[in-house]
């Protein structure tokens, strides 16, 4: 019987037959769920339902041989769970972001992507991938004239130019 229309199961259900009792038995396959009955059931996307049980800040997709679930964290997010219990931190939580220590790790508005920005009183002297930040009073001076002291203010650690004595 299940040879035709493959026994009257959900297309995305496996038909088996119980000699036993003669009936029809549907499981959903590998990647859905059933959302009906166990006499009616109907088989939907697992990834339609809660997520899958993924993370809040993964996205749920399927293996391309299995069609079982995966959870992959989402940009600006890491695991810091394991590959069958995924658990997404905000990266910036973790070490600062893998950013430099003088710098603020942020996310991009538009991708989530990671931001590092060199905190006030820092200068970036790496490259926009690769921020590198250093005290900017080692840098020119600061930006402070030849003949001033370049220090930095004691609660914001902006750049503060002092003229010398003179």
């Amino acid at each position: 019987t299940c040879n035709v229309n493959n026994g009257g199961c959900d297309p995305n259900a496996a038909c088996t037959h119980d000699s036993s009792t003669n009936a029809v038995v549907c499981n959903c396959k590998t990647g859905y769920t059933n959302t009906g009955s166990a006499t009616s059931v109907v088989c939907t996307d697992t990834c339609t339902i809660n997520n899958g049980a993924c993370d809040p800040n993964a996205a749920c997709t399927h293996d391309g041989s299995s069609n079982a679930v995966v959870c992959t964290c989402k940009t600006g997010y890491t695991n810091t769970g394991s590959a069958s219990g995924v658990v997404c931190t905000d990266t910036c939580s973790i070490n600062n972001g893998a950013c430099d220590p003088n710098a603020a790790c942020t996310h991009d508005g538009f991708s989530n992507a990671v931001v590092c920005t060199c905190k006030t009183g820092y200068t970036n002297t790496g490259s926009t991938t690769s921020v590198v930040c250093k005290d900017a009073c080692t840098l020119n001076n600061g930006g402070c004239d030849p003949n001033a002291a370049c220090t930095h203010d004691s609660s914001t650690n902006a750049v503060l130019c002092t003229c010398k004595t003179g």
